[in-house]
């Protein structure tokens, strides 16, 4: 019986084509798991590997070991320390990232255990585009030269993302801060998305007017922690999205916030929990 019901519950996920779009609530970080049928990405990790886990089982059937690809939007600890607990219990296929380097202890076991589990590492260029399933995944940046190793500023090297499904679009915006807002903007690129992921959680140094105005979000998602130590979200943020009418989303009041996307044709819903 137990054998027919994991067989049962392998071809119901095998089945399952809506496309997925979860920000996982990871505490002060970023996470977010994009799914169709039996095929994960995953964009950075969040502080902590055991939080990371705990989401990743709750989706994620057990028998699937393997996240397609994972990528670390810039090497910042509550970005990527929940991705070595992702990269030892899963098998990797490959991982996208900037030439970008933190001096930290953290940053040099990441690349370690990236080598040791000999995963594909890919690093991002603008218009690079990944096919997933019925979606598409476009790097929108970072634009310009890009340094190779240690700087101090590597939230100004954030990849960011844009994700299409039909006339659902998604933009992953990592910790990027304004001045690099509008570099992207002066790409003279397709920013336009219906899903905006807040960058750095909320930061007032990031998520401009002139960037609210060239992506047009219906929703905004703010990945930040209960009472952080950094103010986040910034009040002067909270009220910019206000004032242009966006819906607002924080997971350190939802929890994960999930979008399924039934068809390419559909307006992706919003699910509550």
């Amino acid at each position: 019986m137990i054998l027919c019901l994991i067989l049962a519950g392998m071809i119901w996920f095998g089945r399952d084509q809506n496309l997925k779009v979860i920000f996982l609530d990871v505490g002060q970080g970023d996470a977010i798991l994009i799914m169709q049928g039996s095929n994960q990405i995953l964009i950075d990790g969040g502080p902590s590997g055991q939080i990371l886990m705990e989401k990743l089982g709750r989706y994620v059937p057990f028998w699937d070991r393997e996240i397609e690809m994972v990528i670390a939007t810039h090497p910042d600890q509550d970005h990527i320390e929940g991705l070595l607990g992702a990269m030892k219990k899963y098998q990797v296929g490959s991982l996208i990232e900037t030439t970008v380097q933190n001096e930290s202890q953290l940053y040099e076991k990441f690349e370690e255990l990236i080598s040791e589990k000999q995963i594909q590492k890919i690093i991002s260029q603008p218009g690079m585009k990944i096919k997933f399933d019925q979606a598409e995944i476009e790097i929108m940046g970072p634009r310009g030269e890009v340094p190779t190793g240690e700087v101090k500023d590597t939230n100004a090297y954030s990849i960011v993302a844009r994700l299409v499904f039909g006339q659902n679009s998604f933009l992953f915006t990592g910790d990027l801060p304004e001045d690099k807002e509008r570099e992207i903007i002066g790409g003279k690129i397709e920013l336009q998305a219906d899903v905006l992921k807040v960058s750095h959680h909320g930061s007032k140094y990031s998520t401009s007017g002139e960037f609210l105005e060239a992506v047009e979000p219906r929703d905004a998602i703010i990945s930040v922690g209960k009472n952080n130590r950094y103010g986040h979200p910034a009040p002067e943020i909270i009220e910019r999205l206000q004032n242009k009418k966006i819906n607002i989303f924080r997971t350190d009041e939802s929890g994960d916030i999930k979008y399924v996307c039934m068809s390419p044709e559909f307006e992706c819903a919003l699910v509550a929990k």
